[in-house]
Parts: structure tokens; C-alpha cells; sequence
């Protein structure tokens, strides 16, 4: 799979999976975070290509949280994080691409071209513009940082 997205809602996981597929892109879908970490850690986990697609407000486990558990185990693992709240206070750890709900079709598709880029080609946010791609401003993220090249 490219992209494993991890989302509460059964709707929004369905559009998304359309997007994606749209897109030339497979998704592989997930209703909560521990579900997501239950698969993680069972034998059949296959890492996505490209990242993973959380939302933040989720039961049990925010989208943050799974960030800082998958991180563990994956440290420089990518992730999309999206919500229709996007003043909640974001964590520590970086995500590469922050989405305001509801997510458009074209920031969604230069999201992944990013991401296929710095899949290809190694972290090069420079240039790549993983920085200036997203809605990382409406999250209130001044210090961003490229989580592959984090120390």
C-alpha cells in the first residue's frame, strides 16, 4: 500500500480511499489508532510506501499519539496529519504535511507528489517545498522541521 490511512469515521476514511485511488495512489484504511498499532505489530504488517493519513481527534488515541507510538518502532516515518480542528495544540514530533478538514482534492494531490518525491529522490525539503506544501500555517506550525532529517 502507499498510504494507510487511519481515520474514526467511515465516510471520511471511503472519500479519502476515492481520493487516493483517483489519484493512482492504494490506501489501505484503519478506524482507529489501535487498531492501526494492533496491525503494526502482528506479523502481516507491510509499512506503507509513502506515509500514513491520521486524523487528530480520534477515541483512545489522537492523530499525534500515534505519530509518537509508530515513531518508536519507525523514526522517521512519514505522516499526513489532518483535522477540521486544526487550533488543537499540535505535539512535539513533526509531521510532514498537515491538512485542514475538509482536505481539496489539489492540495491532497501536491501532498503526494511531495511525498513520491522524498520517496524517490531522500529527504530534500529544500527542494521538494515540503515546507510551503500543506496547511501547515492553519496549524499553527512555526518550526517546522523535515521529520527524515529530525535528529
Amino acid at each position: 500500500m502507499d498510504v494507510h490511512i487511519v481515520d474514526d469515521e467511515e465516510s471520511i476514511r471511503t472519500l479519502y480511499a476515492d481520493m487516493f485511488e483517483t489519484l493512482n495512489y492504494r490506501a489501505q484504511l484503519f478506524s482507529s489508532a489501535t487498531d492501526y498499532l494492533e496491525y503494526m505489530t502482528s506479523a502481516d504488517y507491510l509499512p506503507p510506501k509513502l506515509a500514513i493519513l491520521s486524523d487528530v481527534n480520534m477515541p483512545a488515541m489522537s492523530g499525534y499519539e500515534l505519530m509518537a507510538a509508530v515513531r518508536e518502532s519507525y523514526p522517521h516515518k512519514r505522516f499526513i496529519i489532518s483535522t477540521g480542528s486544526p487550533e488543537v495544540p499540535t505535539q512535539e514530533e513533526s509531521s510532514c504535511f498537515y491538512l485542514t478538514k475538509p482536505i481539496r482534492f489539489a492540495k491532497l494531490k501536491s501532498v503526494l507528489r511531495g511525498l513520491s518525491l522524498c520517496n524517490e529522490g531522500g529527504a530534500l525539503p529544500g527542494i521538494i517545498g515540503c515546507e510551503s506544501i500543506g496547511d501547515r500555517c492553519d496549524f499553527c506550525v512555526a518550526a517546522w522541521e523535515c521529520p527524515r532529517n529530525a535528529s
